[in-house]
């Protein structure tokens, strides 16, 4: 995941945060940066901390200012995001609920519910529009929950 943001006295910041392993790093163009730790930074000898996560929202504390580099979720970002995870944990732990429309539990349908999370947040991350956002969410709720019948549906035609 990539940002880049123009500050008026630095210019333009690169954060970069890989996907699988997390890590951090910060690029700002026409100024000597250099990685002291995971998070820490000098930038032109002054001290910079990175401070959260891409999804989580991330903050550059830099020479005693603040700089946002991603802007934490809304609210509302969060419960549509935890919605699929919620429901799968719910619905695919009920014998009754099961019967009625069958969804996959357990360890499968909990990685299935994380990777709706993360999946949900990303996309909502792109997307100004608080619209677009909630439309987004409704999109991955109803994709994941879908995977987890077609699973559900898989492992029910293996059982017989």
């Amino acid at each position: 995941m990539r940002k880049i943001i123009q500050h008026p006295v630095y210019g333009k910041i690169i954060y970069t945060e890989g996907f699988w392993t997390g890590k951090k790093d910060l690029a700002v163009p026409g100024h000597d940066v250099h990685q002291v730790s995971k998070r820490s930074f000098l930038v032109d000898g002054k001290s910079a901390l990175l401070i959260g996560s891409y999804l989580g929202g991330m903050r550059l504390s830099l020479d005693g200012e603040t700089i946002e580099i991603s802007a934490k979720p809304k609210w509302y970002e969060f419960v549509l995001a935890i919605l699929p995870f919620i429901f799968i944990l719910v619905w695919g732990n009920s014998a009754a609920l099961c019967s009625i429309f069958p969804v996959i539990g357990g360890a499968i349908g909990g990685a299935i519910g994380g990777i709706g999370i993360i999946a949900s947040l990303l996309l909502m991350k792109k997307s100004t529009s608080a619209i677009n956002k909630m439309l987004i969410g409704i999109g991955v709720f109803a994709a994941t929950v879908f995977v987890a019948f077609l699973l559900a549906l898989a492992f029910l035609a293996l059982a017989a």
